[in-house]
C-alpha cells in the first residue's frame, strides 16, 4: 500500500511540471505604416462610412423644392462652365486648356489621356512600359495611369518642344505640373492656413470638390464603389463627369493628380491631389487633403494633369 502511494504521489508532482511551447505569433498585430502611404489597402480605411440614419420623409413640396434648387445650380455652374470651355486653347494633342483666375496658368479641362501620354511614348525611346498594363481595361480617353512624378515631368518637357516646334506656342511658354497652390485655386479653395502643403493638408474641413455635404451625391466624381456615386469600376472617360465653374472636369476622384511640389521642403516626397477612383474616406476626399508619393512611384491610381504657363497658346 506504502508503494502504490508513493507511486501516485510521484506521478503526480510529475504532472505539475509547466509544458513549455514557442509562443505563437500575433498574427492579428496591426503592422505599423507610415504616416504618408503610397497607396492605400482597400479594405483599411482611415475612416469608416458613416451609417445613415433614417431621415424623416420630406414631403412632396419639399422635395421638389430641393431637386428644383439642385437642378438650378447645376444649370448655372454649366453655363458658366460651358462659357469657360468654349474659349479653351487647344493643343496639337487635342488638350484643352482654360484660363483659371487667380492664377497665371491655363489648367487642361481634363486630366493626360491614355491616348496623349501614347502619343509622347511613340515619340520617345525608352519610355516605361506601365502605363499600358494598369491591371485593368482602359480607352484611349481614360487618364493614364502607373506613371510617377518623373514620367509627368518628361511629358511635360516633350509637349513644350512639340507645341513650339509646331507654332502653337511661343517662346516663353511652356507646359508643367500645376504647383500645389493653383490647384488649390482650381479646385475652389479659399485661403488656406500654412506655407507648406504639409501645413495646409487638411486645413480646410467640410469642403469638397462638389460642394459641402457628405456623403456625396450621385455623379458626384469617379470614387470608389462603396459610395455608390458612379457606374464605373476603375478608371473613367475624360469629361464623363460635370465640369467645375472654371470649366474643369475631374478635380475630385478618377485618379490622383501630381503637383510640382514637395510635401514639405526637407522631403522627397511630391503632392498628389484629388483622390481617385480607389478611394472613398470622408477625410481623403476633402479639397484640402494632400497624399503623396516619392517622385519615382508609380501605380494605377495616380496619374496628372498639365498646365500652360506664359499666356494662352497661339
Amino acid at each position: 500500500m506504502r508503494q502504490t502511494l508513493l507511486l501516485i504521489a510521484a506521478v503526480a508532482l510529475v504532472g505539475c511540471g509547466k509544458k513549455t511551447t514557442p509562443a505563437e505569433p500575433e498574427t492579428n498585430a496591426e503592422p505599423k505604416v507610415a504616416a504618408k502611404k503610397q497607396e492605400p489597402p482597400k479594405d483599411d480605411p482611415k475612416e469608416p462610412i458613416p451609417a445613415k440614419s433614417t431621415p424623416v420623409e420630406p414631403t412632396p413640396a419639399e422635395k421638389a423644392a430641393v431637386e428644383k434648387a439642385a437642378a438650378e445650380k447645376a444649370t448655372a455652374i454649366k453655363k458658366v462652365a460651358d462659357e469657360a470651355q468654349a474659349n479653351a486653347f487647344v493643343n496639337t494633342l487635342g488638350m484643352k486648356f482654360v484660363q483659371v483666375p487667380g492664377t497665371e496658368v491655363q489648367f487642361c479641362i481634363w486630366e493626360t489621356r491614355v491616348k496623349d501620354y501614347a502619343a509622347y511614348a511613340a515619340a520617345n525611346a525608352g519610355v516605361d512600359g506601365r502605363w499600358k498594363k494598369p491591371g485593368f481595361k482602359q480607352e484611349t480617353t481614360h487618364p493614364v495611369v502607373n506613371v510617377s512624378w518623373n514620367d509627368a515631368q518628361a511629358f511635360c518637357e516633350w509637349l513644350t518642344k512639340k507645341e513650339m516646334a509646331a507654332g502653337k506656342i511661343k517662346a516663353g511658354q511652356k507646359y508643367r505640373l500645376p504647383t500645389d497652390a493653383e490647384w488649390s485655386v482650381a479646385v475652389g479653395l479659399g485661403k488656406e492656413k500654412g506655407d507648406t502643403p504639409k501645413e495646409k493638408d487638411m486645413g480646410i474641413k467640410d469642403v469638397y470638390p462638389w460642394g459641402k455635404e457628405w456623403p456625396p451625391p450621385v455623379g458626384a466624381g469617379n470614387y470608389d464603389g462603396r459610395l455608390n456615386v458612379d457606374k464605373f469600376d476603375y478608371t473613367s472617360t475624360a469629361g464623363s463627369f460635370a465640369a467645375n465653374k472654371l470649366g474643369l472636369h475631374d478635380m475630385g476622384g478618377n485618379v490622383w493628380e501630381w503637383c510640382e511640389d514637395k510635401y514639405r521642403p526637407t522631403s522627397t516626397a511630391h503632392v498628389l491631389r484629388g483622390a481617385s477612383w480607389g478611394f472613398y474616406p470622408r477625410g481623403d476626399l476633402l479639397s484640402s487633403y494632400r497624399w503623396s508619393g516619392t517622385p519615382d512611384y508609380r501605380t494605377r491610381v495616380y496619374g496628372f494633369r498639365c498646365v500652360l504657363v506664359g499666356g494662352s497658346g497661339g
